[in-house]
């Protein structure tokens, strides 16, 4: 399935406020380095109800993370939420996204943007691509 493709600025305010009642103390160098100026939603297209996005890990609740949320008027807040948790990806791993998510988890969802990459990457090195698995002697 692909992913919602719905983008919203993050609001640096209510989110500095988010990050600070959330875990009480911020490092301006992480805050600089790790603060996203925009949030692309994660969920698959066709989702029910908010879009959301990841937006920051908490140093001292490894199982949570902070999400943004916005509807489609641009309202947008910010929630801790419990990781997914439910394994099955193609390597085993867990679902990236928040518990009780809408539709499918994080690897039945695909980026338009990164499959496009991909294409790009294949078809501009179909040459080399073709040589290095060619069948040797």
């Amino acid at each position: 399935m692909r992913q919602c493709t719905a983008t919203a600025d993050v609001q640096m305010a209510p989110f500095l406020f988010a990050i600070l009642a959330g875990q009480a103390r911020l490092k301006s160098e992480d805050f600089d380095t790790y603060a996203p100026d925009a949030t692309r939603c994660e969920l698959g297209l066709w989702h029910e109800g908010e879009h959301a996005g990841f937006v920051w890990d908490w140093e001292h609740k490894p199982q949570e993370a902070l999400w943004a949320r916005w509807t489609a008027d641009g309202a947008m807040r910010f929630e801790s939420l419990a990781h997914c948790e439910i394994e099955g990806g193609p390597d085993g791993d867990a679902c990236t996204l928040y518990r009780d998510h809408p539709r499918d988890h994080s690897w039945n969802v695909v980026d338009p943007e990164m499959e496009a990459f991909r294409r790009r990457v294949l078809a501009e090195n179909a040459g080399m691509l073709a040589w290095l698995t060619r069948k040797r002697n």
